[in-house]
């Protein structure tokens, strides 16, 4: 008998068990198998969050919303290109102006106010946008509520600067107000007004009328000097004072309460401190209401041009006194965030893609206390109470 009849006859057993065996198997698996259902939580875990705008350039970025107690990621809001964020004071709502661009890179640009539920994830409702808004970084000042809470304002650049005023309540678009040489939004303490600053060292405010059509404007006297020390355009609150820290490490401190905007302080911070120290970053100053103090990214060698420079330490300032309270080591991050009450914490983002958190101490020191990952361009972070 030649090899091949062998080995075919040596084989068709074998060939004939494999499919009895594999519909046993089959049967024994079918019997055993139990189908996953996929399913979703219906809110999130309950506690105090933090927000940070994971912001994309080339397509949808998000809201990651992270547990401040734990760092667990509870959800992540989908928002458009170059998404601006905004949350409620009560932490409830999130807000997002962003671009949906039909052809990436040129064409058609739709651009939406849209509304999340925190708690749900639920999306909705939104408000399609004149196609001004600004499409910049995530900076806190390009998307505000008025104090009162009845009306977005969306910072626009066509590249002329405006502001976009949306009624929230009947989610219809009541103006564009033209804010000419100035830029930024900062809501006074109560009523609908708000203030923007202007390249020649003033402050424009204006007041809102009550249905939001029209605005009354009254421009300040200069209060910083654009060309020898600039400010930058994030700003601080404690109690009535609005504070702006000064490419050179002046802290400038404004009242809004009246009609027009006043300096009311100026104080250097980095007098005396050797080392050339200079603010510097994006969300580079938070006030920290419990404490009565600011803090502040600094770094080192200061230039002109060094004013993005993430932080090699952060300072806690009496700005009052212009007394620095502590400083403690923080190395690269470009935008952070302070809780408001009488025990605060402190969250930043860095460049590499991290979210810290920061415990502060007695005597104003910070202490690394976790870190989890973010994606996109993360700097603009939030917190409520």
């Amino acid at each position: 008998m030649s090899e091949p009849t062998t080995l075919r006859r040596c084989l068709r057993p074998a060939a004939l068990a494999l499919p009895l065996a594999l519909s046993f198997a089959s049967a024994t698996l079918a019997e055993d198998f139990v189908p996953e259902v996929v399913t979703t939580k219906p809110a999130i875990d309950p506690g105090a969050n933090v927000f940070v705008s994971e912001q994309q350039w080339i397509g949808a970025g998000s809201i990651a919303v992270f547990n401040q107690e734990t760092l667990k990621l509870q959800e992540q809001l989908p928002v458009g290109a170059m998404g601006l964020m905004a949350i409620t004071p009560d932490g409830k709502t999130a807000y997002a102006v962003s671009s949906y661009m039909k052809r990436i890179t040129y064409g058609a640009n739709e651009m939406a106010l849209t509304s999340y539920d925190v708690t749900t994830g639920v999306i909705g409702p939104e408000v399609i946008l004149p196609p001004k808004a600004a499409m910049a970084l995530g900076y806190a000042m390009l998307l505000r509520f008025s104090p009162d809470q009845k009306f977005m304002l969306v910072q626009n650049a066509t590249p002329a600067s405006s502001i976009t005023v949306v009624d929230l309540a009947s989610g219809a678009v009541t103006q564009e107000l033209p804010t000419p040489g100035c830029w930024g939004i900062y809501p006074a303490l109560s009523g609908t007004k708000f203030s923007t600053i202007c390249g020649d060292g003033t402050f424009a405010s204006y007041t809102l009328s009550e249905d939001g059509a029209s605005a009354e404007k009254t421009v300040s006297a200069p209060v910083f000097d654009a060309d020898a020390d600039p400010i930058f355009v994030q700003d601080a609150r404690l109690g009535e004072t609005l504070y702006f820290a000064t490419y050179k490490g002046k802290l400038i401190g404004l009242s809004d309460a009246g009609d027009v905007i006043e300096k009311v302080s100026e104080t250097d911070i980095v007098a005396g401190v050797e080392g050339n120290w200079a603010p510097g970053g994006y969300g580079m100053m938070a006030a920290a209401a419990g404490k009565g103090a600011l803090f502040i990214s600094m770094h080192p060698d200061a230039k002109d041009g060094s004013q993005k420079t993430a932080s090699k330490e952060i300072w806690a300032v009496d700005p009052v006194a212009g007394k620095v309270l502590a400083r403690s080591e923080a190395e690269g991050m470009g935008s952070f965030t302070v809780t408001p009450g009488a025990e605060p914490l402190l969250f930043g983002t860095s460049e590499e893609g991290k979210l810290l958190k920061f415990t502060v101490g007695e005597d104003y020191a910070l202490t690394k206390a976790g870190e989890v990952d973010v994606v996109g361009f993360a700097m603009h972070v939030a917190v409520t109470e």
